[in-house]
């Protein structure tokens, strides 16, 4: 069906008209991504005990993956790789027992994107886009939103506030509810008045704007209210050299006990089909975006090969999993920038930052009030998205198939992934998160469900009137020559593979 185009300002391949712009883009990238990126090992440290990967690793690691991710995408897809979620606790909680039989494990993982990317590669994606039709990926990327938005209400203070406010205390903060409210409020209009009311270059830098208005707004009133008690940011960070990071946290993985090899590979790797299915999510999403269908073009066999080979990277230097990040999708969305000088920039930044610490230490000190802000923007972008691809696409809802596979796949999602709620396996530290669950529910009532129009249960015994007999051999017949149309292309792509040998 035939999609809205939108509208880039920088389309994939464009590269900003000057170095100064080009510069400050990639900078508003890396501000985007940073705050995921840097949790993700303070996460596994805190569940370890110890330091296993460092923040300086982590940002090593995104920035070398993401140029080795563009160098084998042929720089098509303005994607940016950084730390993943779905394994620091499995990491986290096994470092004890396994030590750097996890980075093995890591490789391994890349090891199944890369081979998942050659079987893709020599059976074709047509299987790919049936699967994961828009009925299915719209709840997918709603879910994506919904799910990483409740820590940005988290620091806001809209969400648990008793939690929040323990876990601020640990880092000696002190601010009331009320105020975190105002602070990220006030970032949310910062960033809505540059992309409605900015002229030229402004508009493109909405996130960044926000970020440095509100982060020298709550300097203001952290050292203005100090005698209130009111500590807003910590200032600990860039005035305890000693605790400084200078340099990765580089691992000698062949320095590992073999017997311990086996139940690391076992209890990380297969969290790999629930990440595998999130790549596929953000690069449908990302292709929106970009009016572009990635899965076709470079292939989505080459962006998971891709994908595969930075994490195999990670493993070797003892680095976390990478992943595709939603963040700078949301980026992407919202500036109406794709390009992929601006995401390669915004990779080398991040590799040379993670051997400058004093930057480390001042991105740390980020307010989280004024993260909290952008974050909302951010994922509550994402969760748009996936209503404009159905809206895009169509969906015909007078359909109770289409219906049923919305209804189940959101409340799954959703429900679990808003929730923080996962299927566990034992003590192994392998979970099955409400992303998982809820893909496998929308891809297997999609392709099992038969088409039902909302006539009300009893249509279903009622016998067919002569037009719609007619109707539905005209859907089969469509049916018939759309397979006939992919058998012949398939043919065509083997003889040219014959040709090519």
């Amino acid at each position: 069906m035939e999609e809205k185009k939108v509208n880039l300002i920088l389309e994939p391949h464009q590269r900003p008209k000057n170095i100064g712009q080009w510069i400050i883009l990639s900078i508003q990238h890396v501000f985007a991504m940073f705050g995921a990126t840097v949790l993700v090992p303070m996460v596994i440290n805190s569940l370890a005990g110890e330091t296993v990967i460092n923040i300086s690793m982590a940002l090593f690691c995104a920035g070398v993956g993401t140029l080795i991710y563009i160098a084998l995408t042929s720089a098509k897809v303005p994607i940016y790789l950084g730390s993943s979620f779905a394994y620091m606790t499995v990491i986290g909680l096994g470092w004890q027992d396994w030590g750097n039989a996890v980075f093995i494990a890591v490789f391994a993982v890349g090891v199944v994107y890369v081979i998942l990317g050659f079987i893709i590669h020599w059976t074709g994606s047509a299987w790919v886009k049936k699967a994961f039709s828009p009925i299915v990926i719209g709840p997918i990327v709603i879910i994506v939103g919904m799910s990483a938005v409740t820590s940005a209400l988290q620091n806001m203070g809209l969400w648990v506030w008793d939690d929040v406010k323990t876990s601020i205390e640990e880092v000696g903060l002190n601010y009331p509810q009320w105020l975190a409210i105002l602070i990220g409020l006030f970032t949310i209009i910062v960033a809505a008045i540059c992309v409605l009311k900015a002229k030229s270059f402004l508009k493109a830098v909405p996130i960044l704007m926000a970020l440095v208005i509100g982060y020298v707004v709550v300097v203001i009133i952290h050292f203005s209210f100090s005698f209130t008690g009111i500590k807003l940011i910590e200032t600990d960070l860039i005035t305890d050299v000693k605790n400084w990071e200078w340099y990765p946290s580089f691992k000698n993985i062949t320095n590992v006990d073999s017997s311990k090899i086996a139940p690391a590979v076992l209890s990380i790797v297969p969290i790999s089909l629930i990440t595998i299915t999130e790549h596929l999510g953000d690069h449908i999403n990302i292709g929106t975006l970009t009016n572009r269908d990635y899965i076709k073009d470079p292939g989505i066999s080459r962006t998971l090969m891709a994908d595969g080979v930075s994490i195999m990277f990670a493993g070797i230097v003892g680095g976390p999993v990478n992943a595709t990040y939603s963040e700078n999708t949301s980026v992407v969305g919202m500036t109406k920038i794709a390009s992929v000088w601006v995401t390669g920039l915004a990779a080398i930044m991040a590799l040379t930052m993670s051997f400058i610490a004093p930057i480390n230490q001042l991105i740390m000190m980020i307010p989280k009030p004024v993260m909290g802000g952008i974050g909302v923007i951010l994922f509550g972008l994402i969760a748009s998205n996936g209503v404009k691809i159905m809206v895009d696409n169509k969906i015909d809802f007078s359909n109770t198939k289409n219906f049923i596979v919305l209804s189940v796949t959101l409340a799954v999602g959703v429900g679990m992934g808003v929730s923080g709620v996962a299927i566990s396996f034992g003590n192994s530290g392998f979970q099955l998160t409400g992303m998982f669950v809820a893909t496998v529910s929308g891809v297997t009532l999609n392709l099992l469900l038969p088409d039902q129009k909302n006539d009300g249960v009893f249509s279903i015994f009622k016998k067919k009137t002569p037009e719609e007999k007619e109707e539905i051999a005209k859907i089969k017949q469509l049916k018939e020559q759309t397979k006939a149309k992919e058998k012949l292309e398939k043919q065509k792509q083997k003889e040219q593979k014959k040709n090519k040998v």
